[in-house]
């Protein structure tokens, strides 16, 4: 007797070959042998189905797959329900087998290691082919964060795309405007057959490793991987590589943000080569123009240097704001001068104590402002940050500056 299989089980396990699983390739290989199926299967196993595990969560459900099997003789002559073409599929008939059992009943198949086991477990719970493409635009990056796109089923591990912080509505279009009009970014989404959104991760371009006593190198990197399925994690570190992205983190998280995986040759590193890399986004403070910053798991410590913002992975002395808040806004961890942007940690002033000395005049009375104030945009400011009626670039940027923080 030939193996038996049903349509959505054949279509599970097509998929999850197409979208990478070594499992599922070999097994649809074995099932597409024209073979008894006591060559091929251990036991007295036929007439496999896959069923579907579900437990629901407030805007998705997790599936786990089960395959199950009938594993009694229809020929024996007790068994009830001898020559019925429907027994193998009655319930009382059927026996379930776990995915990683159902694997080891297959003869000629080798033994796979724990990594590719999770990768098929994962993939047959999602029956649908992914797609992936690497995305600029300001409805891209709505879409891939806007929860209302996401999918409504996951694997049975735990989604990072549904929990994450910035799924809202509100919070995802200022993602968007964030990456896409400030920081220059690129998005990596993941999709299935209906469009919906099972992965992103943020593309950084045009940023430096910085490496002490040698010349900076420009790099990309694929930051964190916010997925609906394990599997898809993969599918994505594969498809940046072949975009030609040169780290990838190393550790899929917030915390470890320094530790990277080269994807591509770099320097004196090689494909798989793990490294700390210290690394910066400049980015002109004209270019902030909304209030607030999405929460960063990379590039979290922000510096004023000159003109320019740096977002980087790593502390510097310059450090203005740390941007790891899910409010939606900056945490300020120092202060910009409004009249010549150094940065200070006097708390008290707005000004630093050079600035403070040459606006201010001290009396028997207190402090006094030098030179009349002016009235800009309904706020009164002194004169000295002005020439010609126009603000100095030094107030603009640091207005610009202020925009991050919820005053």
């Amino acid at each position: 007797m030939k193996i038996s299989i049903s349509p959505e089980m054949k279509s599970r396990l097509q998929n999850a070959a197409a979208n990478g699983s070594v499992v599922a390739e070999d097994i649809l290989s074995e099932l597409g042998k024209n073979r008894d199926a006591s060559e091929i299967i251990r036991g007295t196993y036929n007439y496999f189905t896959t069923k579907r595990i579900k437990a629901n969560h407030d805007s998705y459900h997790k599936i786990r797959i089960m395959f199950t099997a009938c594993a009694k003789n229809l020929e024996h002559e007790n068994f009830p329900d001898k020559g019925n073409p429907s027994a193998p599929w009655f319930k009382e008939n059927r026996t379930d087998i776990d995915p990683s059992t159902f694997v080891g009943l297959f003869k000629n198949l080798p033994e796979y290691d724990s990594v590719e086991i999770k990768y098929f477990i994962s993939a047959i719970a999602l029956d649908s082919r992914v797609t992936i493409k690497s995305c600029s635009g300001m409805k891209d990056f709505f879409e891939a964060y806007c929860e209302d796109n996401y999918t409504i089923t996951t694997d049975s591990g735990d989604s990072t795309l549904h929990n994450s912080c910035m799924r809202t509505e509100e919070k995802a279009r200022n993602a968007a405007d964030f990456y896409r009009n400030f920081a220059g970014a690129k998005i990596l989404v993941a999709k299935d057959k209906d469009s919906n959104i099972l992965g992103r991760a943020i593309i950084w371009e045009g940023i430096r490793w910085h490496r002490e006593y040698e010349v900076d190198v420009d790099v990309s990197l694929m930051d964190r991987i916010y997925t609906s399925h394990t599997f898809v994690i993969d599918m994505m570190k594969d498809a940046a590589r072949k975009a030609g992205i040169i780290f990838r983190k190393k550790y899929n998280d917030f915390s470890h943000q320094r530790e990277v995986v080269v994807l591509n040759p770099i320097a004196e590193l090689e494909e798989g080569d793990e490294t700390s890399a210290d690394l910066v986004l400049d980015v002109p403070v004209g270019q902030w123009h909304k209030r607030g910053v999405p929460y960063l798991d990379t590039f979290s410590n922000l510096a004023i240097n000159g003109e320019c913002l740096e977002l980087s992975n790593y502390y510097t002395r310059s450090q203005i704001a740390d941007c790891q808040s899910t409010s939606g806004y900056a945490t300020r961890t120092a202060y910009v001068c409004p009249r010549c942007n150094r940065v200070h940690e006097d708390s008290l002033n707005k000004f630093c104590g050079q600035c403070m000395s040459e606006i201010y005049t001290e009396t028997i009375f207190g402090k006094v402002l030098n030179g009349h104030p002016v009235i800009y945009k309904g706020e009164q400011y002194p004169s000295s940050l002005f020439k010609r009626g126009k603000p100095m670039p030094q107030l603009k940027r640091y207005l610009q500056i202020e925009r991050l923080f919820n005053n």
